[in-house]
């Protein structure tokens, strides 16, 4: 089996611009094949994940107008086979909150060197994710959510039928056979969160 970890790593971490610059440079020392950009706010989180297109995005609190939270909801939206991590000084009810809803781990600043291994966990974790096309995971993501078939087909503006084969394929992919099973894979990746799901 190959390993799941691209050669290189693009990875986004969303700081505030006045934020001292000690992930970025941890970074350089502990995953040294990783190209990163550093953005700040909701506009330049999601043209990254637009143009860039990462590989994880690194959430670096505290932010003074944008949460984590919000940080999550951007990339599920945009790219959600994208694991988002917290790098904070202390592990908070914000923070416990954001990992229910889907975010991969959270990292200590004062435990960087742990960077590393939780990036290449979040991404073998999601290594099936990427077996699917951007529309399987948008029906994914809506049917592990709730929606029904229809209510899926009339988001997307596909036939019902289309989307009844998106759902067939996304389950031979992931070789899952049963829709509580695709749930229970959808909450344990972090595209949609387990409230959403119940």
């Amino acid at each position: 089996m190959t390993d799941p970890k691209p050669a290189y790593l693009r990875i986004t971490l969303l700081e505030d611009p006045s934020a001292p610059p000690q992930v970025a440079a941890a970074l350089q020392g502990i995953v040294p094949e990783a190209t990163v950009i550093r953005v700040a706010g909701e506009t330049a989180l999601a043209r990254a994940l637009d143009e860039f297109a990462p590989d994880v995005v690194l959430c670096h609190e505290p932010l003074t107008a944008f949460s984590a939270r919000e940080a999550l909801a951007v990339t599920q939206a945009r790219r959600p086979e994208t694991p988002l991590l917290i790098v904070a000084p202390a592990f908070s009810e914000s923070t416990l909150e954001t990992l229910k809803a889907g975010a991969a781990d959270f990292v200590a600043t004062a435990n960087l060197p742990r960077l590393a291994g939780a990036i290449d966990a979040a991404l073998k974790e999601r290594e099936a994710l990427r077996r699917l096309s951007h529309r399987q995971r948008q029906v994914l993501q809506m049917i592990a959510a709730g929606h029904s078939t229809r209510d899926v087909a009339r988001r997307l503006r596909l036939s019902v039928k289309t989307v009844e084969t998106h759902r067939a394929q996304v389950m031979k992919r992931l070789d899952i056979h049963d829709l509580a099973s695709l749930v229970r894979f959808a909450v344990s990746v972090g595209i949609v969160s387990a409230a959403l799901s119940r």
